[in-house]
């Protein structure tokens, strides 16, 4: 799909080698006009992209033919085909839900939602579908966080621990996000950013560059002006935690991880990166959000700028969200007049052909959002080589309200640690908890071997999935 809005606009070479003379003028920008010391290139990082689809699918026409090499294709995974060698289709894992008792689970939708955190729910206001019971977040982080926690251990000059984006449904509730802080124990949601103007505008508003190519002087004094202002926030949150009880100092150390958060962004904006992988982006006129049919518009902007954000290495853990759960979403550009969710809870082949229909429509934009990953060039190849996209639904099928029956889609060149071109008959033996213990391995984590709560994993990463 291509959109006039979204073109990449290089930086101003002609500014850069403004000092060369004017027969350079007119030239590409160059490794070899780089200075000695930058010319070293330093190891291309791993990241990964969690991108959700809601109300589930029909498991029944997943697959027209099943087989490990020889599967083809249902109708609405369809879009898919000329990338099958790219891709490694998980079918039928569990989230094993059933092993939580009935007090610590939300309804099969919400808990479904929450499924990067693997934790039971806690006690809260959310009422439960067809019962007269309430419950609130899952107690514990998300494997975007932790993994974005780990990755910035390892490497505290990574400005941003994960970026957390989702399309539409304004809302933050239940029922619209999933990723979480934790600790465990603590319910800790964190609320997507549902608007990618303003998204771009914080990631890469410091960004500019003088005509020595190096950061804007001006950039660099409005930057340190709001970190002395933050030292000082700091200085008497920290002053305030010692003077509260045990409640209120965990309210005050989720603040304080916040200010934190935004603390570190400050200082890794100031050192941005330049390369010529890193560009800005233009993203065009600014469209309304709140329309369902600008849905694949918003898609395409988040996923282009969590491409450059890959490749500016301000994140290496994306967390994308074509929608909340329950989404209901009008997909009146494929003429369904009826909202998404609605259509999941009718079982009969009228609507299950709907259901096929959104679901090839939104496998068509997740393959357009890997070519955003594949349009980039980073070193011999481009992000999408050391990039591995998780797929994941809320739920197996809509109707069944069922989640021990999904489907997951690794893809990615995912620096080549994965067997891809696969289909693999999961058959329930493993869940989702250990596909997420896949990815941490991927990461460079090998001693996590499982994530979450025991009960939600079978006690490792799935055999047979990675090199």
């Amino acid at each position: 799909m291509t959109n006039r809005t979204t073109m990449i606009k290089p930086l101003g070479r002609r500014t850069l080698l403004r000092g060369a003379g004017g027969v350079a003028l007119g030239l590409p920008f160059l490794e070899a006009m780089r200075p000695r010391s930058a010319q070293a290139q330093p190891a291309i990082p791993k990241r990964v992209m969690f991108v959700f689809l809601p109300n589930g699918n029909q498991h029944s026409t997943r697959f027209a033919q099943t087989g490990e090499t020889t599967f083809k294709l249902g109708e609405f995974l369809s879009p898919l085909e000329p990338q099958r060698n790219e891709i490694l289709l998980l079918n039928g894992i569990d989230k094993k839900h059933a092993k939580i008792p009935a007090n610590q689970l939300s309804d099969a939708h919400q808990q479904a939602c929450a499924g990067l955190a693997p934790w039971p729910s806690g006690s809260g206001s959310f009422p439960i579908g067809g019962t007269d019971r309430f419950v609130g977040y899952v107690e514990g982080p998300s494997a975007d966080f932790e993994l974005g926690n780990r990755v910035l251990a390892a490497n505290p000059s990574v400005p941003q621990r994960h970026l957390v984006f989702r399309v539409g449904q304004g809302g933050n509730n239940i029922w619209s996000v999933c990723s979480h802080g934790g600790p465990v124990g603590k319910q800790n949601p964190i609320s997507p950013e549902t608007d990618p103007y303003a998204a771009y505008a914080r990631l890469f508003g410091a960004v500019k560059f003088d005509s020595s190519g190096k950061p804007d002087p001006a950039i660099l004094r409005r930057l340190a002006k709001k970190q002395s202002a933050l030292d000082l926030v700091l200085v008497e949150a920290n002053t305030l935690r010692a003077k509260v009880g045990a409640g209120d100092r965990a309210k005050v150390d989720q603040h304080l991880q916040s200010l934190h958060d935004i603390e570190r962004t400050l200082k890794g904006s100031q050192v941005p990166t330049l390369s010529a992988a890193c560009q800005p982006l233009m993203l065009g006129a600014k469209i309304d959000l709140s329309k369902d049919e600008n849905h694949a518009v918003v898609g395409d902007l988040f996923s282009k700028i969590s491409a450059m954000a890959f490749a500016c290495d301000l994140t290496r853990v994306v967390n994308f969200a074509w929608s909340g759960n329950t989404g209901g979403r009008v997909y009146r550009n494929l003429g369904i007049s009826e909202g998404h969710h609605d259509i999941s809870h009718i079982s009969d082949d009228a609507a299950f052909a709907k259901i096929r229909k959104i679901n090839q429509h939104l496998w068509g934009l997740n393959v357009n959002l890997h070519n955003n990953l594949k349009a980039i060039k980073e070193g011999d190849g481009s992000v999408w080589d050391n990039t591995l996209v998780v797929h994941w639904n809320e739920l197996g099928q809509g109707d069944l309200h069922s989640t021990d029956n999904d489907l997951v889609v690794l893809s990615g060149g995912a620096s080549k640690q994965f067997k891809m071109g696969r289909m693999l008959e999961i058959a329930k033996k493993y869940s989702f908890s250990d596909v997420i213990a896949n990815v941490f391995q991927y990461m460079g984590f090998p001693d996590v071997k499982t994530f979450g709560d025991p009960r939600l994993s079978t006690g490792g990463p799935i055999p047979g999935l990675m090199v």
